[in-house]
Protein backbone atom coordinates (compact mmCIF):
# COMPACT_ATOMS: atom_id res chain seq x y z
CA UNK A 1 0.00 0.00 0.00
CA UNK A 2 1.38 3.42 -0.98
CA UNK A 3 1.63 5.88 1.93
CA UNK A 4 0.37 9.44 1.47
CA UNK A 5 2.97 12.09 2.20
CA UNK A 6 2.49 15.79 2.85
CA UNK A 7 5.07 18.38 1.82
CA UNK A 8 6.21 21.28 3.98
CA UNK A 9 8.85 23.92 3.22
CA UNK A 10 11.16 25.33 5.83
CA UNK A 11 14.25 27.41 6.52
CA UNK A 12 17.01 25.94 8.67
CA UNK A 13 19.96 27.59 10.45
CA UNK A 14 18.61 30.98 11.50
CA UNK A 15 20.09 33.50 13.93
CA UNK A 16 18.00 35.98 15.89
CA UNK A 17 18.76 38.76 18.37
CA UNK A 18 19.46 36.07 20.97
CA UNK A 19 22.92 35.86 19.38
CA UNK A 20 24.17 37.70 16.28
CA UNK A 21 20.98 38.07 14.26
CA UNK A 22 19.31 41.45 13.89
CA UNK A 23 15.63 40.77 14.66
CA UNK A 24 13.57 39.04 17.39
CA UNK A 25 12.07 35.65 16.59
CA UNK A 26 8.41 36.81 16.38
CA UNK A 27 9.34 39.40 13.73
CA UNK A 28 11.35 36.86 11.75
CA UNK A 29 8.44 34.40 11.87
CA UNK A 30 6.08 37.14 10.65
CA UNK A 31 8.36 37.73 7.65
CA UNK A 32 8.51 33.99 6.97
CA UNK A 33 4.71 33.80 6.93
CA UNK A 34 4.67 36.21 3.97
CA UNK A 35 7.07 33.93 2.06
CA UNK A 36 4.93 30.77 2.33
CA UNK A 37 7.29 29.00 4.72
CA UNK A 38 5.83 26.37 7.02
CA UNK A 39 8.60 25.94 9.61
CA UNK A 40 11.77 27.62 10.90
CA UNK A 41 14.65 25.99 12.77
CA UNK A 42 16.62 28.56 14.77
CA UNK A 43 20.18 27.89 15.90
CA UNK A 44 21.48 30.87 17.82
CA UNK A 45 25.07 30.59 19.03
CA UNK A 46 25.64 28.87 22.38
CA UNK A 47 22.12 29.29 23.74
CA UNK A 48 18.72 27.64 23.99
CA UNK A 49 17.28 30.75 25.60
CA UNK A 50 14.55 31.09 22.92
CA UNK A 51 13.24 27.69 24.04
CA UNK A 52 13.33 28.66 27.72
CA UNK A 53 11.45 31.87 26.90
CA UNK A 54 8.64 29.87 25.30
CA UNK A 55 9.25 31.11 21.78
CA UNK A 56 8.89 27.67 20.22
CA UNK A 57 5.45 27.01 18.82
CA UNK A 58 3.08 28.28 16.18
CA UNK A 59 3.57 31.90 15.16
CA UNK A 60 0.53 32.31 12.97
CA UNK A 61 0.96 29.74 10.18
CA UNK A 62 4.71 29.24 10.85
CA UNK A 63 6.09 26.58 13.20
CA UNK A 64 9.15 27.78 15.15
CA UNK A 65 11.62 25.28 16.62
CA UNK A 66 14.77 26.25 18.52
CA UNK A 67 18.11 24.49 18.67
CA UNK A 68 21.52 26.09 18.98
CA UNK A 69 24.94 26.26 17.29
CA UNK A 70 27.99 24.85 19.05
CA UNK A 71 31.68 25.24 18.20
CA UNK A 72 35.02 24.20 19.68
CA UNK A 73 37.64 26.37 21.39
CA UNK A 74 39.20 27.29 18.03
CA UNK A 75 35.81 28.39 16.65
CA UNK A 76 35.84 25.47 14.21
CA UNK A 77 33.52 22.48 13.90
CA UNK A 78 30.23 24.37 14.03
CA UNK A 79 27.37 22.04 14.89
CA UNK A 80 23.61 22.57 14.81
CA UNK A 81 21.92 20.79 17.72
CA UNK A 82 18.14 20.37 17.87
CA UNK A 83 15.60 18.54 20.03
CA UNK A 84 17.48 19.35 23.25
CA UNK A 85 16.12 20.71 26.54
CA UNK A 86 19.46 22.13 27.70
CA UNK A 87 22.85 23.03 26.30
CA UNK A 88 25.74 20.60 26.57
CA UNK A 89 28.75 21.72 28.58
CA UNK A 90 30.67 24.53 26.90
CA UNK A 91 34.31 24.30 25.85
CA UNK A 92 34.32 20.64 24.83
CA UNK A 93 36.14 19.23 21.80
CA UNK A 94 33.93 18.55 18.80
CA UNK A 95 33.85 14.77 19.12
CA UNK A 96 32.62 15.08 22.69
CA UNK A 97 29.78 17.54 22.07
CA UNK A 98 28.65 15.49 19.09
CA UNK A 99 28.53 12.43 21.36
CA UNK A 100 26.69 14.29 24.11
CA UNK A 101 24.05 15.68 21.76
CA UNK A 102 23.34 12.15 20.56
CA UNK A 103 23.30 10.74 24.10
CA UNK A 104 20.75 13.38 25.11
CA UNK A 105 18.42 12.32 22.29
CA UNK A 106 19.20 15.38 20.21
CA UNK A 107 19.64 15.77 16.47
CA UNK A 108 23.04 17.01 15.29
CA UNK A 109 23.90 18.48 11.89
CA UNK A 110 27.35 19.57 10.76
CA UNK A 111 27.30 23.19 9.57
CA UNK A 112 29.19 24.46 6.48
CA UNK A 113 31.64 21.50 6.57
CA UNK A 114 33.95 22.55 3.72
CA UNK A 115 33.97 26.30 4.26
CA UNK A 116 36.88 28.12 2.60
CA UNK A 117 37.34 31.87 2.24
CA UNK A 118 40.01 34.53 2.60
CA UNK A 119 38.26 37.81 1.79
CA UNK A 120 38.49 39.26 5.29
CA UNK A 121 40.19 38.33 8.57
CA UNK A 122 36.98 39.44 10.29
CA UNK A 123 35.10 36.56 8.61
CA UNK A 124 37.43 33.54 8.59
CA UNK A 125 36.26 30.10 7.43
CA UNK A 126 34.82 27.68 9.97
CA UNK A 127 35.31 24.19 8.49
CA UNK A 128 34.54 20.80 10.03
CA UNK A 129 37.52 18.61 10.88
CA UNK A 130 36.18 15.98 13.31
CA UNK A 131 35.29 13.33 10.72
CA UNK A 132 36.20 10.39 12.96
CA UNK A 133 32.86 10.70 14.77
CA UNK A 134 29.91 8.54 13.73
CA UNK A 135 27.47 10.25 16.08
CA UNK A 136 26.31 13.14 13.88
CA UNK A 137 22.97 12.79 12.10
CA UNK A 138 23.41 15.03 9.10
CA UNK A 139 25.36 17.53 7.04
CA UNK A 140 24.48 20.96 5.77
CA UNK A 141 25.16 20.18 2.11
CA UNK A 142 24.33 23.76 1.06
CA UNK A 143 24.95 26.82 3.24
CA UNK A 144 23.87 29.98 1.47
CA UNK A 145 25.72 32.48 3.66
CA UNK A 146 28.95 30.53 3.19
CA UNK A 147 28.47 30.47 -0.58
CA UNK A 148 27.75 34.20 -0.62
CA UNK A 149 30.82 35.06 1.48
CA UNK A 150 33.16 32.71 -0.35
CA UNK A 151 32.49 34.45 -3.66
CA UNK A 152 33.17 37.97 -2.41
CA UNK A 153 36.07 39.95 -3.91
CA UNK A 154 36.96 43.61 -3.70
CA UNK A 155 35.64 43.99 -7.24
CA UNK A 156 32.18 42.52 -6.58
CA UNK A 157 31.33 43.18 -2.94
CA UNK A 158 28.85 45.99 -3.72
CA UNK A 159 27.16 43.90 -6.43
CA UNK A 160 26.77 40.90 -4.09
CA UNK A 161 25.29 43.09 -1.37
CA UNK A 162 22.76 44.57 -3.81
CA UNK A 163 21.95 41.29 -5.61
CA UNK A 164 22.55 38.47 -3.10
CA UNK A 165 20.26 35.89 -4.72
CA UNK A 166 22.25 36.01 -7.93
CA UNK A 167 25.23 34.55 -6.08
CA UNK A 168 23.49 31.19 -5.60
CA UNK A 169 25.00 28.48 -7.79
CA UNK A 170 25.27 24.99 -6.28
CA UNK A 171 26.59 23.08 -3.24
CA UNK A 172 30.31 22.49 -2.74
CA UNK A 173 31.33 19.36 -4.67
CA UNK A 174 33.65 18.27 -1.83
CA UNK A 175 30.70 18.19 0.58
CA UNK A 176 28.51 16.23 -1.85
CA UNK A 177 31.29 13.67 -2.40
CA UNK A 178 31.77 13.16 1.33
CA UNK A 179 28.01 12.92 1.85
CA UNK A 180 27.71 10.18 -0.78
CA UNK A 181 30.59 8.26 0.80
CA UNK A 182 29.08 8.48 4.28
CA UNK A 183 25.72 7.22 3.06
CA UNK A 184 27.36 4.03 1.80
CA UNK A 185 27.93 3.13 5.47
CA UNK A 186 24.91 4.64 7.25
CA UNK A 187 22.13 7.15 6.81
CA UNK A 188 23.45 10.72 6.93
CA UNK A 189 20.78 13.29 6.14
CA UNK A 190 21.44 16.34 3.99
CA UNK A 191 19.81 19.71 4.63
CA UNK A 192 20.09 23.20 3.18
CA UNK A 193 20.92 26.03 5.56
CA UNK A 194 20.65 29.77 5.08
CA UNK A 195 22.73 30.83 8.11
CA UNK A 196 20.88 34.13 8.11
CA UNK A 197 22.00 37.00 10.36
CA UNK A 198 20.80 40.06 8.41
CA UNK A 199 23.49 42.21 9.97
CA UNK A 200 23.27 45.97 9.66
CA UNK A 201 26.44 47.77 8.60
CA UNK A 202 27.41 51.18 7.25
CA UNK A 203 29.17 51.38 3.91
CA UNK A 204 31.97 53.98 4.02
CA UNK A 205 30.83 54.60 7.57
CA UNK A 206 27.77 56.49 6.31
CA UNK A 207 25.27 54.47 4.29
CA UNK A 208 23.27 51.96 6.37
CA UNK A 209 22.80 48.59 4.67
CA UNK A 210 21.27 45.34 5.88
CA UNK A 211 23.39 42.43 4.64
CA UNK A 212 21.17 39.74 3.11
CA UNK A 213 17.87 40.60 4.90
CA UNK A 214 15.62 37.85 6.23
CA UNK A 215 12.95 38.62 3.63
CA UNK A 216 15.49 38.12 0.85
CA UNK A 217 17.31 35.12 2.27
CA UNK A 218 13.97 33.33 2.73
CA UNK A 219 13.88 33.25 -1.08
CA UNK A 220 17.17 31.35 -1.25
CA UNK A 221 17.79 27.83 0.08
CA UNK A 222 14.89 25.87 1.55
CA UNK A 223 14.58 22.38 2.95
CA UNK A 224 11.34 20.61 2.05
CA UNK A 225 10.20 17.65 4.14
CA UNK A 226 7.66 14.86 3.71
CA UNK A 227 5.40 14.38 6.73
CA UNK A 228 2.73 11.80 7.51
CA UNK A 229 0.27 14.48 8.59
CA UNK A 230 -0.07 17.97 7.06
CA UNK A 231 1.45 20.74 9.15
CA UNK A 232 -0.54 23.52 7.49
CA UNK A 233 -3.55 23.51 5.16
CA UNK A 234 -4.90 26.65 3.50
CA UNK A 235 -2.62 28.73 5.70
CA UNK A 236 -3.95 27.24 8.93
CA UNK A 237 -1.95 24.96 11.32
CA UNK A 238 -3.51 21.49 11.46
CA UNK A 239 -1.52 19.97 14.32
CA UNK A 240 -0.71 20.87 17.89
CA UNK A 241 2.79 22.19 18.48
CA UNK A 242 4.03 18.85 19.88
CA UNK A 243 2.52 16.89 16.99
CA UNK A 244 4.04 19.25 14.44
CA UNK A 245 7.42 19.19 16.18
CA UNK A 246 7.44 15.39 16.08
CA UNK A 247 6.52 15.36 12.38
CA UNK A 248 9.32 17.77 11.44
CA UNK A 249 12.03 15.98 13.39
CA UNK A 250 10.87 12.55 12.24
CA UNK A 251 11.00 13.65 8.60
CA UNK A 252 14.47 15.14 9.00
CA UNK A 253 16.02 12.21 10.87
CA UNK A 254 14.50 9.78 8.35
CA UNK A 255 15.96 11.70 5.41
CA UNK A 256 12.55 12.42 3.91
CA UNK A 257 13.68 15.79 2.62
CA UNK A 258 15.09 17.65 -0.33
CA UNK A 259 16.85 20.99 -0.79
CA UNK A 260 15.53 23.70 -3.12
CA UNK A 261 17.16 26.83 -4.50
CA UNK A 262 13.92 28.79 -4.26
CA UNK A 263 15.32 31.70 -6.27
CA UNK A 264 14.94 29.46 -9.37
CA UNK A 265 11.39 28.33 -8.58
CA UNK A 266 9.32 26.82 -5.83
CA UNK A 267 10.26 23.15 -6.12
CA UNK A 268 6.90 22.22 -4.58
CA UNK A 269 5.65 18.95 -6.02
CA UNK A 270 9.07 17.35 -6.51
CA UNK A 271 8.92 13.55 -6.19
CA UNK A 272 11.69 10.96 -6.00
CA UNK A 273 10.88 7.36 -5.13
CA UNK A 274 11.88 3.78 -5.79
CA UNK A 275 9.63 0.78 -6.40
CA UNK A 276 10.09 -2.97 -6.42
CA UNK A 277 7.53 -5.76 -6.77
CA UNK A 278 6.23 -5.26 -3.25
CA UNK A 279 6.73 -1.70 -2.03
CA UNK A 280 7.36 1.95 -2.75
CA UNK A 281 10.23 3.81 -1.06
CA UNK A 282 10.85 7.51 -0.51
CA UNK A 283 13.99 9.54 0.14
CA UNK A 284 15.94 8.33 3.15
CA UNK A 285 15.06 4.66 2.54
CA UNK A 286 17.70 1.96 2.65
CA UNK A 287 16.53 -1.01 0.58
CA UNK A 288 17.89 -4.52 0.55
CA UNK A 289 17.67 -5.51 -3.09
CA UNK A 290 15.34 -8.42 -3.86
CA UNK A 291 14.39 -7.73 -7.44
CA UNK A 292 14.74 -5.00 -10.03
CA UNK A 293 14.38 -1.50 -8.56
CA UNK A 294 12.58 1.22 -10.55
CA UNK A 295 13.44 4.84 -9.75
CA UNK A 296 10.87 7.54 -10.56
CA UNK A 297 11.44 11.29 -10.46
CA UNK A 298 9.04 14.11 -11.25
CA UNK A 299 9.80 17.83 -11.05
CA UNK A 300 7.37 20.78 -11.19
CA UNK A 301 8.97 22.57 -14.17
CA UNK A 302 11.17 21.56 -17.06
CA UNK A 303 14.85 21.35 -16.15
CA UNK A 304 17.89 19.08 -16.44
CA UNK A 305 17.49 16.04 -14.17
CA UNK A 306 20.34 13.80 -13.10
CA UNK A 307 20.05 10.52 -11.25
CA UNK A 308 23.32 10.21 -9.36
CA UNK A 309 24.78 6.85 -8.28
CA UNK A 310 27.64 6.98 -5.78
CA UNK A 311 28.34 10.57 -6.78
CA UNK A 312 28.39 10.01 -10.55
CA UNK A 313 25.75 10.58 -13.19
CA UNK A 314 23.85 7.34 -13.73
CA UNK A 315 21.23 8.63 -16.18
CA UNK A 316 19.97 12.09 -17.08
CA UNK A 317 17.09 13.86 -18.78
CA UNK A 318 17.65 17.20 -20.50
CA UNK A 319 14.87 19.81 -20.31
CA UNK A 320 12.24 17.41 -19.03
CA UNK A 321 9.97 16.84 -16.07
CA UNK A 322 10.27 13.09 -15.63
CA UNK A 323 13.08 10.57 -15.23
CA UNK A 324 12.67 6.78 -14.88
CA UNK A 325 15.41 4.20 -14.44
CA UNK A 326 15.50 0.51 -13.56
CA UNK A 327 18.47 -1.25 -12.01
CA UNK A 328 19.69 -4.22 -10.01
CA UNK A 329 22.86 -2.43 -8.93
CA UNK A 330 23.47 -1.46 -5.28
CA UNK A 331 24.45 2.14 -4.67
CA UNK A 332 23.62 5.54 -3.20
CA UNK A 333 21.04 7.08 -5.55
CA UNK A 334 19.92 10.68 -5.39
CA UNK A 335 18.59 13.39 -7.71
CA UNK A 336 20.21 16.65 -8.79
CA UNK A 337 18.19 19.13 -10.87
CA UNK A 338 19.70 22.08 -12.73
CA UNK A 339 17.87 25.09 -14.08
CA UNK A 340 19.38 28.09 -15.85
CA UNK A 341 22.77 26.39 -15.40
CA UNK A 342 22.45 26.50 -11.63
CA UNK A 343 21.59 23.92 -8.99
CA UNK A 344 17.87 23.88 -8.24
CA UNK A 345 16.86 20.69 -6.36
CA UNK A 346 18.97 18.14 -4.46
CA UNK A 347 17.26 15.10 -2.97
CA UNK A 348 18.30 12.99 -0.05
CA UNK A 349 19.36 9.56 -1.28
CA UNK A 350 17.64 6.23 -1.59
CA UNK A 351 20.29 3.64 -0.81
CA UNK A 352 20.10 0.21 -2.45
CA UNK A 353 21.95 -2.44 -0.47
CA UNK A 354 23.27 -5.66 -1.96
CA UNK A 355 22.14 -9.18 -1.07
CA UNK A 356 24.33 -9.21 2.03
CA UNK A 357 23.08 -5.82 3.18
CA UNK A 358 26.21 -4.05 1.90
CA UNK A 359 26.30 -1.08 -0.41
Amino acid sequence: MTETWHEAAGAIHLHSDFSDGSLPIPEIAAIASTKDLDFLLFSDHHTLEPKRRGLEGWHGRVLVLAGYEINDADDHNHYLAFRLDREVEAGLPAGEYVRRVKAAGGIGIIAHPAEKRSFSEAYPPYPWTEWDSDDFDGIEIWNQMSEWLEGIKLTNVAWRILHPLRSIRYPVWETLARWDALNRRRRVIGIGGIDVHAKRVKILGLIPVEIYPYKVQFKSIRTHILTRKPLVLDGVPRLSFREAEAEVYDALTSGRCFIVNHSLGSGEGFHFRAEDNASEYVMGSRIKIKSRIAFRCEIPHQADIRLMKDGRICVQCKKGRFLDHETRMPGVYRIEVFRKRKGWIYSNPIVVLGEGGQN
